[in-house]
């Protein structure tokens, strides 16, 4: 292998961890973030914990003077113990798909690579829709951050060699 390729590889090598490391550290935040909407639906299964938090979304100012957020907390206040279950059982499967993403990038794994941009992809057209459906600067700058994250992994796994996938 020509010097110059080695030296591009071993100046590369410091940026790639970095990228993968700064990726898995936004993968596992939202684990903990989905673990922590987990523990609040299992939570609330619990007819003391439902009350509570019925009494605390109605006592919210800003909830009655939106129309979306009035819409929100009367469909959270319809929900039941079955509804909740689910939701927490949704969100822990998200959790524990996130922290197998992130643990993959942490340390540097092909096959977490792919697991990013698959997944990351299948949610992409759901972004855009509710993109569309209602505009926000923080919509578009978590679409264009998961784009940048499928662009460069994309890149990374085009520009290294195939013998390490696994």
């Amino acid at each position: 292998m020509p010097p110059a390729i080695q030296t591009f590889k071993r100046a590369s090598a410091p940026q790639r961890v970095r990228a993968l490391a700064l990726i898995a550290a936004y993968k596992l935040a939202k684990m903990l973030a989905c673990l922590l909407l987990a523990a609040v639906a299992f939570d609330l299964v619990r007819p003391q914990a439902a009350a509570w938090f019925s009494g605390w979304l109605e006592s919210l100012s800003w909830a009655t003077r939106h129309d979306l957020a009035v819409r929100v907390v009367d469909w959270l206040l319809g929900l039941g113990p079955h509804e909740f279950r689910l939701f927490g059982s949704v969100a822990l499967l998200y959790a524990a798909m996130y922290a197998v993403e992130g643990v993959g990038l942490w340390y540097a794994k092909r096959w977490a690579e792919y697991l990013v941009i698959v997944e990351t992809c299948l949610l992409l057209p759901l972004e855009v829709r509710e993109l569309l459906h209602r505009f926000s600067a923080f919509k578009l700058g978590l679409l264009l951050a998961n784009i940048g994250v499928v662009m460069y992994l994309i890149h990374l796994l085009r520009t290294h060699s195939r013998k390490e996938v696994f």
